[in-house]
Order: structure tokens, then C-alpha cells, then sequence
């Protein structure tokens, strides 16, 4: 009898191994397929997401290398201090809420806008102008990642930072916007966040669309480019993000590039619509309005610009540069629009979206203000 329970507590020691073993083995396995499964989702979302200069190639959850102007670039995942040498890079992050922990250092020019950027405006700057770099303060920052604009990537690669090896990539307003949100967040933790902005502008881009729908035809624009330089400068492509604003909104701008113009070149074209830029327009002081209404007033009284369709029928705007540049560039559009297609666009107000966008996403910025004026 005892020699029967032995070999059946044998038996039963052997059954109950090779369940552990089993349920150890299964585990490890559904394990494994979980990861594995977690990492292909990010890599199959990172190739929605992109595009010609955010390439994905290689990616393990622990580093990404990215194929950016020329070079794969490859970063260690988290990236926990960014030199962000670019505003549209400055503002994403702190959309996705990781600029408050990661940005380091910040482009000369975002040092006059606190209106947009708060107190990340004292960080230090590491370039003045558009071809002069600090690199002695960038390495100083010892960031794990340089933003530049798409002009300057190769020449800060090229420059004192290359023996230290500090990544640098690259991003400009012929770029996929939402392949820069979505790499931007993947490389912060920050993937979440870089969806519902990514949704948010494709919402606006929709409310756009469906109101530019009903438009039959396409009125003429003349898009100056920096009212405060020139009333003859115009924006255009590729660099010319108030010209995209002005071709997104549904306007044809008469001069497809950016560059000096004649007077008579403006005559001839006779806009239906002036579009004035100005980067000086703080929407908080106390002459905001009163300064977006005197660009206004200097066009109606100009004896070239009054004589134009433009004037005659009211359709003189004034926006901020600064916001032509990523995420409110469409909301800029959907503005333009909303003042030139009235009947279109009845009901749909720009001002509310975006005070959404200052309210869910750059909450360095406070809702209201005068941000543009039209009349």
C-alpha cells in the first residue's frame, strides 16, 4: 500500500511539474507575443504617421532611428533635453506637455513671443537670426536632441557639434505635420497627447474643407509677407507659411513666390483679398486692436492698395505670423476663409478654436486677445 501512494505521489509531484512548466511557458510565450505585439503597434502607427524625411528605421522601444534630411538619425527613447531651435518644434512639445521637463534651449525669435510661449521664453537661446548658432551654449545645454529648421540641419550637423555627437534633425513647412507631432511624441512618451493634437487639427482641417466646399469659385489674394518690412513683400512657397495659410483658406495668391514686388504688379493683379502679416502684434496690450486696425487703415489710405477689389469691398485681414507656422496654421485659414466666405462658413467661428487650442494645448497662451482683425 505504501509503495502505491509513493508511486502516486510521484506521479502526482510529475503532473504538477509539467503544469508549472506549461503555465511558465505559456506565460512566457503570451509574454513575448505581447511586447512583441506592443512594439509592432508603435512601429505600424509610426509608418501611418509618416512621411518623406520621418522615416522610420529601426525601432525598439528603447531607441528609434529616423532617416531626416539625408541622415538616419538615431535617438535613445526617452529624448529628456532638447534644444528646440525651431518655434513649430517648441510649441509641440509643450502641446504634448513634455516641454516643461525637456526643452533646454530655445530659438533666438521665440524669445519675443511670452504672449505664446511664457515662461519657457527665459531659457536660454542658442541662435540669432537665421544662419548664426550658438554651438558653444548648445553644448553647454548637453542636450540629447537639436531641433532646426530644415535650412540650417545640414550646416548645424556639419558644425562644432558633429565630434560630440549630438543628434540633429530637421523640420520645415513643406514637412508633414503630423509625422513631426507623432515623432515628437513617440521620442517624449508622449504618444497619446500627439494624437489628440493630431486629431484636433485634422478636426479643424474638416470644418475648413466642408465650408470651402461650398465656395464655386476662388478669389485672388495678394499675401504680404512682413507688413512691419515692406508693403511690397510678398509670402509664397516653399518657405512661405502665410502664403500656405492664404492657399489653405481657398485663395489663389497672385505671386507664387516670396519676393519684391512692383506696384503696378499688385494693380494688375487687382486682389480680391490683402492678406497683412505682422510678428509685432501682442494680443494682450493694451493697444492690440487699436495696432491690428492701423494696418488696416495705412492699406485703405495707400493711393496703390485703395484702388483694389480688396479695399473697395472690405476684405483687408490682418493675422500674426507666428501663428501661421504648425498647428494654428489651419485655424489661420479657417479664419481667412470665415471673413472672405461669409455665406460659406455662416456660423463656424476661428476665435473659438483657437481658444480650444490655447485652453487644451499651448496652455502657455491665455484665450482671448485680439489675435487678427479684418475689415
Amino acid at each position: 500500500m505504501s509503495v502505491v501512494m509513493s508511486r502516486i505521489g510521484k506521479v502526482t509531484a510529475a503532473l504538477l511539474t509539467i503544469i508549472a512548466v506549461a503555465i511558465a511557458l505559456i506565460a512566457t510565450i503570451t509574454l513575448y507575443e505581447w511586447s512583441a505585439h506592443k512594439s509592432t503597434t508603435q512601429v505600424v502607427s509610426y509608418v501611418y504617421y509618416s512621411s518623406p524625411n520621418f522615416e522610420i528605421v529601426s525601432y525598439n522601444g528603447t531607441s528609434i532611428t529616423v532617416e531626416n534630411y539625408g541622415s538616419n538619425v538615431t535617438m535613445k527613447i526617452p529624448v529628456k533635453r532638447i534644444v528646440a531651435d525651431n518655434t513649430v518644434a517648441m510649441q509641440i512639445l509643450i502641446d504634448i506637455g513634455g516641454a516643461g521637463n525637456t526643452v533646454v534651449g530655445i530659438e533666438g525669435y521665440a524669445k519675443e513671443l511670452p504672449w505664446l510661449f511664457g515662461n519657457l521664453t527665459t531659457l536660454p537661446a542658442v541662435s540669432q537670426g537665421m544662419w548664426s548658432w550658438n554651438y558653444e551654449e548648445i553644448i553647454n545645454l548637453k542636450p540629447n536632441l537639436v531641433i532646426e529648421w530644415s535650412y540650417g540641419v545640414q550646416t548645424v550637423r556639419g558644425g562644432k557639434l558633429s565630434p560630440f555627437g549630438i543628434p540633429v534633425i530637421g523640420y520645415g513647412p513643406q514637412d508633414n505635420l503630423s509625422s513631426f507631432i507623432y515623432l515628437l511624441g513617440l521620442i517624449t512618451n508622449h504618444t497619446g497627447n500627439a494624437v489628440k493634437l493630431i486629431d484636433f487639427i485634422n478636426n479643424v482641417h474638416q470644418v475648413l474643407q466642408r465650408g470651402l466646399s461650398k465656395v464655386p469659385t476662388r478669389y485672388k489674394a495678394y499675401v504680404i509677407f512682413d507688413y512691419e518690412y515692406s508693403l511690397w513683400f510678398t509670402s509664397g512657397p516653399p518657405s512661405g507659411d502665410p502664403y500656405w495659410a492664404a492657399v489653405n483658406a481657398g485663395l489663389q495668391p497672385c505671386f507664387n513666390k516670396s519676393m519684391q514686388v512692383e506696384p503696378s504688379a499688385v494693380l494688375q493683379c487687382n486682389p480680391d483679398v490683402i492678406i497683412a502679416v505682422t510678428w509685432s502684434l501682442n494680443p494682450h496690450s493694451l493697444n492690440a486692436t487699436a495696432y491690428c486696425e492701423s494696418i488696416i487703415n495705412s492699406i485703405r489710405s495707400n493711393p496703390i492698395l485703395n484702388t483694389t477689389n480688396a479695399v473697395r469691398y472690405g476684405r483687408v485681414i490682418v493675422i500674426p505670423g507666428y501663428l501661421t507656422e504648425g498647428p494654428p496654421q489651419l485655424i489661420v485659414s479657417l479664419y481667412i476663409a470665415s471673413q472672405v466666405y461669409t455665406n460659406a462658413f455662416g456660423g463656424v467661428n476661428a476665435t473659438q478654436y483657437l481658444n480650444q487650442y490655447f485652453e487644451e494645448f499651448l496652455r502657455t497662451a491665455k484665450p482671448g486677445g485680439t489675435w487678427w482683425c479684418s475689415g
